[in-house]
């Protein structure tokens, strides 16, 4: 399959892989392949297969494409400098048309192909694949931050849980005197996934800090927030925190704006720098803090100008997008779970997802936040960048506080049981 490269629309914590040729091996073909390494599916005498189950078709099938790009930088340093294991990494990617009953049917038909998912998105569905994970042994990256992966012992999150981002952000505004006890703080969600994490998380943050919420929500496909910032507003909600993606907080900082509105809006990082460019460019600047799992582009971290000088030598003066650091970031932490399950001899489907787990704490020296997968259950992160809309900035947006975990954060994930 061949996969045309677009530039992106909003952005998503998604990164899709770039499609590659099947590489299909059973265990007894590959067990004499390499001496005393135990290998299985997907890994051959010169070759590992990794899977992608991501959209690559339908209204945001064009959201991978700088995924695809980012993964393949990585991977193409990573085959130029010998690969893993003495072997060439290859990517099997499938359209599951960001349906889950598609990820389903494509996961039947790629599982007999594959040592481990490089990226699932979205991500959630590695919760209805949970079965068929433990079974096959399969590790997969999971495009997601939302805390019902961590009873998926084979699904891998690359950050901090929604929940816990809200909590830090929510610490933030108190700390900047925005919000103190007894104010009220409001929230706009979605009625599940990222919308309930949200919501439970500024309900555990409000409880410590001695805060009033007030909670509205919003269809996933609806683009206005008019009502909901009105309703907030009449409530006194100093702030209003968004369990949403992008289009969502690009209205409700636009309405805020017009109406005339003194309230700041705190958001995980989903825009786009077509976001911040747009005609709601001065809203998001006047209204909007952002939490984050991945450092902006306008970053001086090595990993981060690395990535920004490959992409130019590749990509030329194309616009670079989040989903690229997205890719890149999920591709170099899959590469150090294949890593380790070649010291471990053992690179069976389910070595390599023991591998993951054994990895231990991970730096990603300011490319994202730090990891740790080495308690299974535990979020991989407390700590989150808080950034904030700038138009002059590399791709829109700098860093005002580099990664941390907040008191409340702390003592949040320890009352959920996240914390290790």
């Amino acid at each position: 399959m061949k996969n045309t490269l677009k530039v992106l629309g909003p952005t998503l914590v998604i990164a899709l892989a770039v499609a590659g040729c099947s590489s299909k091996a059973t265990d007894s073909d590959s067990a004499a392949a390499s001496g005393d390494l135990k290998t299985g599916i997907g890994v051959t005498a010169d070759a590992i297969t990794l899977g992608s189950l991501v959209p690559l078709s339908g209204p945001i099938g064009g959201l991978g494409q700088d995924g695809v790009a980012g993964i393949q930088l990585w991977f193409d340093k990573v085959n130029a400098n010998g690969g893993v294991c003495d072997r060439q990494v290859r990517i099997e990617s499938r359209d599951n048309k960001y349906n889950s009953q598609e990820t389903m049917t494509q996961y039947t038909s790629l599982r007999s192909d594959i040592a481990a998912i490089v990226n699932l998105s979205p991500g959630t569905d590695a919760v209805t694949l949970g079965p068929k994970l433990a079974q096959d042994g399969l590790g997969v990256m999971a495009g997601s931050f939302d805390p019902v992966l961590l009873a998926v012992p084979e699904a891998f999150m690359p950050g901090t849980p929604y929940d816990v981002e809200a909590v830090n952000g929510v610490a933030y505004l108190v700390k900047q005197g925005t919000l103190k006890e007894g104010d009220t703080i409001g929230v706009i969600a979605y009625p599940n996934g990222i919308g309930a994490a949200v919501t439970n998380g500024v309900a555990g943050a409000a409880k410590q800090f001695g805060l009033k919420v007030e909670n509205t929500k919003i269809d996933s496909t609806a683009t206005d927030a008019t009502s909901q910032v009105n309703t907030l507003r009449q409530s006194g909600a100093k702030a209003i925190v968004m369990g949403t993606a992008a289009a969502q907080t690009v209205s409700a900082a636009s309405v805020a704006k017009a109406s005339g509105y003194d309230v700041v809006i705190q958001a995980t990082n989903l825009l786009s720098s077509g976001d911040l460019a747009g005609p709601a460019r001065d809203a998001l600047v006047g209204h909007v803090v952002l939490t984050s799992n991945n450092a902006p582009f306008s970053s001086n971290a090595a990993p981060v100008q690395e990535l920004l000088a490959a992409w130019t030598a590749k990509y030329g003066d194309r616009a670079i997008t989040s989903p690229a650091a997205s890719g890149y970031l999920m591709a170099r932490l899959i590469e150090k779970g294949l890593n380790q399950a070649c010291k471990d001899n053992d690179l069976t489907p389910k070595g390599i997802t023991a591998a993951m787990s054994k990895m231990g704490a991970i730096s990603n020296d300011g490319l994202a936040v730090d990891l740790d997968y080495s308690t299974p259950g535990k979020a991989p992160s407390l700590s989150s960048f808080i950034i904030k809309p700038d138009p002059n900035a590399k791709g829109g947006t700098v860093i005002v506080q580099d990664p941390a975990a907040s008191d409340a954060a702390v003592k949040y994930a320890a009352d959920k049981g996240y914390a290790k």
